[in-house]
């Protein structure tokens, strides 16, 4: 490759960061260093605006160009001043003598600037991949291998069989490119790469065969880039959730599968937790739905095994039984649990360090104490552990109501109402028999849902 079309790269590469040219050279310079010609000094950038503007008079007077200008012309295409494919005027000529010039260097220049630059909408597109496979013999491998098989020349097809490619053989699609032969790293870092991934996430999202393990290590793959929570493409970020929701809406998933999904896509940029960043999930409300659900499920269990684990205690079970069967009958819409430091601990250690709960703040709880808060119907219920009380509000949008998804809260608000009282304060004794607090529970919830259960069902 020559020091003229590294050059073009660095330079359009440059165009493509939002960093300035002195942040983006190491990079260039690590990449120039393993192109074929061994050069290992970083490149001077021509000046590729006054290029493309000489080159589009050039053209548009009819003039022949050498096949140095149709290299230099190939990085002038999309992101110059003067952008050679954006005018039929330009482009057209452009193309018909590249095509007859044959000319090697300035045909893989041409499908390097496609690959770099790619995105559906760009104007000429199709035409500059109608010309690069009327050349592909003249482009050499390893585009000529990755026409033949996958048709990377074509705007619509390429994509689709990269990404089938990338899904069937559980690989990125960069993965599958690499062992083509495409090793440049600009060029697999460029746009082309978008399409490809967003294929596969799509029918990813309608594939319910994939078993769930492997479903999330090969979503993370596809997602995002190794060890960070930085989405490879942030505007895929509705695809990433669908793709790993979407398939349990007609199967159910297990505890360990969904915590690790949760805290997958809650710590990513751009998602976060979709109780308290409901905005990052407008464009995905079925997804959202299915996350919601789960959460509600973890922070139960986050109240249930915690308490029990901090703080073991016999009776226990009768509260895991009630509220438990309360989620399976569907009466609970949504759940927050409220968590002590020691509690928190246990918490991050249970369900990973991104599923959120609140916490007290001052010093008015025991140690290991915990609140449960629950929507239920219209109002809100604040179960609290050892020997608290179970209170209910029947208006959960009033003032002084006790509010879920909050970060921090003060005991006491929790156990007054202050402003708002509880309609209902139960004590959990006695466990059994005709006067049994789940009873009690039990007839405040038909109050507030309509949902009659029998004791059979919340009872031991």
């Amino acid at each position: 490759m020559s020091t003229s079309l590294k050059d073009a790269i660095a330079d359009l590469v440059a165009r493509h960061s939002s960093s300035p040219r002195l942040h983006v050279e190491p990079s260039i310079a690590r990449v120039v260093k393993r192109l074929p010609d061994g050069s290992g000094d970083a490149p001077r950038a021509k000046d590729y605006d006054a290029i493309s503007e000489k080159l589009a008079a050039a053209l548009s007077r009819g003039h022949k160009i050498s096949g140095r200008q149709a290299r230099d012309g190939a990085w002038c295409l999309w992101t110059t001043n003067t952008a050679i494919a954006a005018d039929p005027i330009t482009l057209d000529p452009f193309l018909q003598q590249l095509r007859d010039l044959k000319h090697k260097g300035a045909t893989r220049a041409l499908a390097l600037s496609y690959l770099i630059s790619f995105h559906e909408n760009r104007p000429g597109l199709s035409a500059v991949a109608a010309t690069l496979r009327d050349l592909v013999s003249v482009i050499g491998k390893p585009f000529d291998t990755l026409h033949q098989r996958f048709r990377i020349f074509d705007v619509i097809e390429g994509p689709k069989r990269i990404g089938d490619a990338a899904l069937e053989e559980r690989k990125s699609p960069r993965q599958i490119l690499e062992e083509q032969g495409l090793q440049l790293e600009l060029v697999l870092g460029g746009q082309f790469v978008e399409p490809c991934a967003r294929r596969v996430l799509e029918r990813a999202a309608g594939d319910s065969r994939l078993p769930p393990i492997e479903r999330l290590e090969f979503i993370e793959l596809i997602a995002a880039k190794s060890g960070t929570r930085t989405l490879n493409f942030p505007a895929h970020k509705d695809l990433v959730a669908n793709a790993l929701l979407l398939p349990y809406q007609k199967q159910q998933a297990d505890k360990s599968i969904q915590t690790r999904t949760l805290n997958f896509l809650i710590s990513l940029d751009g998602l976060g937790d979709p109780r308290t960043k409901s905005s990052n999930w407008v464009g995905m409300p079925q997804a959202r739905d299915i996350a919601v659900s789960w959460l509600t499920e973890l922070a139960l269990r986050q109240f249930l095994d915690v308490v029990e684990a901090v703080n073991p205690n016999e009776n226990w079970r009768y509260r895991r039984r009630f509220w438990e069967t309360m989620h399976d009958r569907g009466v609970i819409n949504e759940a927050w649990v409220v968590l002590d430091r020691e509690g928190a601990s246990e918490a991050r250690r249970r369900f990973g360090k991104n599923i959120g709960f609140g916490q007290f703040v001052g010093g008015a709880v025991q140690t290991g104490h915990a609140v449960l808060l629950l929507r239920i119907g219209r109002g809100v219920c604040a179960e609290w552990s050892f020997n608290g009380k179970c209170r209910f509000w029947d208006d959960a949008e009033r003032s002084g109501a006790p509010r879920l998804y909050a970060g921090t809260y003060d005991a006491e608000l929790l156990r007054t109402g202050r402003r708002y009282p509880p309609v209902l304060e139960i004590t959990h004794i006695p466990h059994i028999g005709p006067n049994a607090w789940q009873s009690k529970a039990a007839r405040q919830i038909e109050k507030m849902t309509g949902v009659r259960l029998s004791p059979r069902e919340y009872m031991f």
